[in-house]
């Protein structure tokens, strides 16, 4: 059995040595387009071949062009400045419950998840167009970036971003708002993280709209730190001194989620440990399941 002072290295505060990783290029310089842009790329081809070279399916390319012609649908400007982003759900093969205390997990991303574009607002107003692929479902919550932790939130799925919205404005003060388009095909009540993905989501198209990179590299400058911080935003805990919580969704749980999406890689398993968050080791698949369906 492993001694007491052994057992206690695993948990949260531990100050162990952990490798690390920059921050994601989708954070630290994410690219930009427009809107009618992304839908000439898509009907083009050019998206889909991009998303082919990621490991994903081209044919994805259509689940980009129906959330930015929801967009129009909605009122905003063709030539409106627009982010996009592909947001995985992930499985966890081994190791439920175990981040926040300090264990391990053996995570990968899928090959389902959200399509995601964002188009700028010039008023401090989050408004996210929701559509469910599986059920043929649609929805549509709208948020002020309001940083008081006393601000109310939706019900439901519109919770995530709300909360996201709210910690944003009060660490970073974030002031420019978006409308979000994102179109979903996992499915539901699958176990694939839906929630934390749709809170990365939010925090990538915030985080474009509002130039927070420099904001980020001095304050969470590593990927890890980065997860570390979104898991926080969901449970609402402080994230050290200078980025204080609040509410959260009203559910707790550590950063596992956060991590196997922005920082697993096609065709690997991937094993973590947390508190703090480090990569143990990279497990390839074998080529027969390293290729999309």
């Amino acid at each position: 059995q492993p001694k007491a002072a052994e057992d206690t290295k695993m948990m949260c505060g531990d100050a162990r040595e952990s490798p690390t990783s920059p921050l994601p290029a989708s954070v630290s310089a994410p690219g930009s387009t427009s809107v009618a842009a992304l839908i000439a790329d898509a009907d083009g081809g050019a998206l889909g071949e991009r998303l082919a070279a990621m490991g994903l399916d081209a044919s994805r390319s259509s689940s980009f062009a129906a959330a930015a012609a929801r967009l129009l649908a909605a009122g905003v400007a063709p030539e409106t400045r627009a982010t996009a982003f592909w947001v995985p759900g992930r499985i966890e093969v081994l190791g439920k419950h175990t981040d926040y205390a300090g264990g391990r997990s053996l995570l990968c991303a899928v090959n389902r998840g959200f399509s995601v574009v964002a188009a700028d607002r010039d008023d401090a107003v989050l408004r996210v167009f929701a559509s469910f692929e599986l059920t043929g479902e649609a929805d549509v919550a709208e948020v002020a970036l309001a940083a008081a932790p006393e601000a109310a939130s939706p019900a439901g799925w519109a919770v995530y971003p709300a909360v996201t919205a709210r910690r944003l404005a009060r660490n970073f003060g974030i002031r420019g708002g978006v409308d979000l388009a994102l179109s979903c095909d996992l499915p539901e009540a699958s176990g694939m993280s839906s929630s934390s993905a749709v809170v990365i989501a939010t925090f990538l198209c915030l985080s474009a709209r509002n130039r927070l990179s420099a904001q980020l590299r001095a304050r969470l400058p590593t990927a890890e730190a980065l997860c570390h911080y979104l898991g926080c935003v969901e449970n609402g805990q402080d994230c050290g001194h200078e980025l204080p919580g609040d509410a959260g969704v009203g559910t707790f749980g550590g950063s596992e989620d956060h991590t196997a999406i922005l920082l697993c890689r096609r065709a690997e398993l991937r094993v973590y440990a947390f508190c703090p968050t480090a990569l143990e080791a990279p497990l390839p698949l074998h080529k027969s399941h390293a290729s999309p369906p």
